[in-house]
């Protein structure tokens, strides 16, 4: 999904999104030339099959995006088991964030740990007292497109409620892919891919 928002310059940004290609990222299709900043949102592989995972970073940094960021889901499973081994395949260019934020652009982004649930602990990052202008996660906030409360999590839906981001980018709840809502401040959009022969969670 392309979206534009209007940087700390006042410039206009270009951002693709996409989540939830489980091995699939090469048929994903997108114009790389209306593209400043790409964005995944996780899930580049099923059930940590390392063979998806290592195709998916050469893939993603021969995409010729001036800055690209990498947040992994819960299918990414290198991430949680061996953290060190899976930050390896991060490619020079490639921004990867487990938690905290990082300006690309002149865009404010905030991630949080959030593949899919959200824990008790997490909720230290209610205290970030800064502005977020995109905030990124794997999951859904809870209630929001998440196949009608299924899949959020009410920990995320409790921190956009409070930080009102300018937009909310997730994944995950593939039901919902590809569709937005815009719900008081924030624009909350679903990247979930939608590719026919996918029907993963």
């Amino acid at each position: 999904m392309l979206i534009s928002i209007q940087n700390n310059d006042r410039q206009i940004k270009r951002i693709e999104a996409f989540a939830d290609t489980h091995g699939w990222h090469r048929e994903y299709q997108y114009d790389p030339a209306a593209t400043d900043i790409l964005v995944c949102s996780g899930d580049v592989c099923e059930a940590g099959n390392e063979s998806h995972f290592r195709d998916f970073f050469a893939w993603f940094a021969e995409q010729p995006a001036p800055h690209k960021l990498f947040v992994a889901g819960n299918h990414d499973l290198p991430f949680d088991l061996n953290p060190e081994f899976a930050m390896r395949y991060i490619p020079r260019g490639v921004t990867c964030i487990e938690a905290g934020n990082v300006t690309l652009d002149g865009v404010h982004f905030f991630v949080l740990p959030a593949r899919y649930w959200m824990h008790e602990s997490d909720r230290v990052f209610l205290l970030y007292p800064h502005h977020i202008d995109v905030l990124v996660t794997h999951g859904a906030p809870k209630g929001i497109l998440d196949d009608n409360g299924r899949w959020g999590c009410p920990i995320l839906r409790e921190f956009v409620d409070i930080k009102k981001p300018k937009v909310h980018i997730f994944g995950h709840a593939h039901e919902d892919g590809g569709q937005e809502v815009t719900i008081g401040k924030t624009r909350f959009l679903n990247v979930a891919v939608k590719l026919n022969h996918l029907n993963i969670k």
